[in-house]
């Protein structure tokens, strides 16, 4: 903790000479700067909110394969093609790993803002010559960069996987993974509103975990991430028409299967945008209600 807040006088320290130096892009980037070392310094929570999509992307993908096979067998129900798909159960479920991913980054989002209310990091802040709103969007900034890496790790394993034989097309290429990866970090910053808001209201980890990780599993699989929709049952198809994720799913879907679905693509920046800004904008709110 000593160290955590000589580091955190340090870059207040260089904030203050941003106000002839930069203004709010150098303040911005200097909280950006702060949290990525941070995360550096505990490596631990990368490794482990890759671990459990990793699992979910060998071994799920091999469990339901099978069933998703004999499910489209004469291809997917109502889209006319006469033979199997030409790909394996995980290159459809491979959108749905990257949003999973998202959204256990953005819980540790919360965690983070706990851990810096508790160290008194946050107090330093709200006493500096540093505008509120650079804070926040500083920790957005790297919540998204450490979001989006983390998407590219998974499709990264997954292509390695293709040479083992796994059938994923990957339509788009590189320039599909990267619209992929930024699909995911804008998700997961999306997100990131939910449990900051939690954090910020409760300064309780235990309450933000518990309310971040009891909506991920609902979210996933009332959507389309992890099947196509004709695949699911009338009822959770009906509640996938309003869940952000299913908008995230179908878009990154496409991206890997066939190609540009710009109307897919355009859903989904809609959905994710229209989910940030109130989730964020509870965040923002609950965020100036600190430190008065």
């Amino acid at each position: 903790m000593v160290t955590d807040v000589g580091h955190a006088q340090r870059v207040i320290t260089r904030t203050r000479d941003s106000e002839t130096s930069g203004g709010v892009l150098t303040e911005i980037g200097l909280v950006t700067w702060r949290s990525l070392v941070k995360l550096t310094r505990t490596p631990v929570l990368l490794f482990f909110s890759l671990f459990m999509p990793l699992i979910w992307l060998v071994m799920f993908s091999q469990t339901f394969g099978t069933v998703f096979s004999s499910a489209t067998s004469g291809g997917l129900p109502g889209g006319g093609s006469p033979t199997p798909l030409p790909y394996d159960y995980v290159a459809v479920l491979l959108p749905g790993i990257t949003v999973m991913t998202a959204i256990q980054s953005a819980s540790q989002s919360g965690f983070a803002m706990v851990s810096d209310l508790e160290s008194g990091f946050m107090d330093k802040f709200f006493v500096a010559p540093i505008r509120r709103s650079s804070v926040l969007a500083g920790k957005l900034l790297a919540d998204g960069l450490r979001m989006a890496a983390q998407a590219g790790i998974i499709l990264g394993i997954a292509a390695l996987l293709t040479l083992a034989g796994w059938r994923i097309p990957f339509a788009t290429g590189v320039f599909g993974a990267v619209l992929i990866m930024f699909l995911a970090a804008a998700f997961g910053v999306a997100f990131s509103g939910l449990s900051n808001t939690v954090a910020l209201r409760t300064k309780n980890t235990e309450s933000t975990m518990m309310v971040s990780f009891s909506l991920t599993f609902p979210l996933l699989f009332l959507s389309t991430a992890m099947l196509p929709k004709a695949l699911l049952p009338s009822w959770v198809q009906s509640f996938s028409t309003v869940n952000p994720v299913s908008y995230m799913a179908d878009a990154a879907r496409a991206l890997i299967l066939t190609g540009y679905d710009w109307t897919a693509l355009g859903n989904a920046i809609i959905a994710i945008a229209a989910f940030g800004i109130i989730l964020n904008g509870l965040a923002v709110m609950a965020f100036r209600a600190q430190g008065k």
